[in-house]
């Protein structure tokens, strides 16, 4: 299982200077807080697609769940995620769990979510997360521009180093590495390196594109078993 980078979307449009003197790092951090203003949303962890009015949530099984990642059991193989990621976070305390029957042999269980659960959920997208950190901009470290090949114009690749701040305990194991397959410098504030994209518009302005990732979320890959 591998997770791909969300980025974070800021509304925003920027003034920018000819010489290019635009005080990047300022600007993007404001932008991190802004979107991050409890200082622990910075990273999460997606469980499922189960929005708040699905609680409490029954898990369900679908036919080939069980079988190695195929384009076709797109759906299955994801679910069977979900329901791992259940079991999971119940025994971090997030969940309460409780047996309410059986189908084709299978135990069914039904997930609450507890107040150390309620700490950390977010609904982005309407899907149960639970997320942690704050995003704290180091430096400033360049910019890149280039030709955007399917809408025309031009990109700015705006390069940074920064850490995560305000990490939790239950990050910090290796069940969660391993399931969420993130780099332990996430979760020891070591530094990283980041990359904002901005469309370039008329009159030296910029408009951002993407960000330093926001969201682990499942992934796809060909050897994911």
């Amino acid at each position: 299982m591998k997770l791909r980078f969300i980025g974070l979307v800021m509304l925003s449009t920027l003034g920018l200077t000819a010489c290019d003197n635009y005080t990047y790092k300022e600007k993007i951090q404001r932008d991190y807080d802004w979107n991050n203003q409890t200082g622990d949303k910075a990273i999460c962890m997606m469980v499922g697609d189960v929005s708040p009015s699905m609680y409490p949530y029954t898990i369900k099984y679908m036919e080939g769940e069980d079988l190695p990642y195929d384009s076709g059991l797109k759906e299955a193989y994801f679910n069977r995620l979900e329901n791992e990621n259940f079991r999971y976070f119940t025994q971090l305390g997030f969940f309460t769990e409780e047996k309410v029957g059986e189908t084709e042999g299978k135990p069914l269980y039904r997930y609450q979510l507890t107040d150390l659960g309620r700490q950390y959920v977010d609904w982005f997208q309407n899907e149960t997360n639970f997320c942690f950190g704050r995003v704290v901009v180091d430096s400033f470290n360049g910019t890149v521009d280039s030709i955007n090949s399917v809408g025309g114009g031009a990109l700015r690749d705006v390069s940074i180093t920064y850490h995560i701040e305000n990490i939790p305990d239950w990050v910090k194991n290796s069940d969660a590495y391993a399931r969420y397959r993130y780099s332990k410098k996430v979760t020891t504030g070591d530094k990283l390196t980041g990359e904002h994209t901005y469309r370039v518009l008329r009159n030296d302005k910029l408009e951002t594109m993407s960000g330093v990732s926001r969201i682990y979320q499942w992934a796809t890959r060909s050897d994911d078993k």
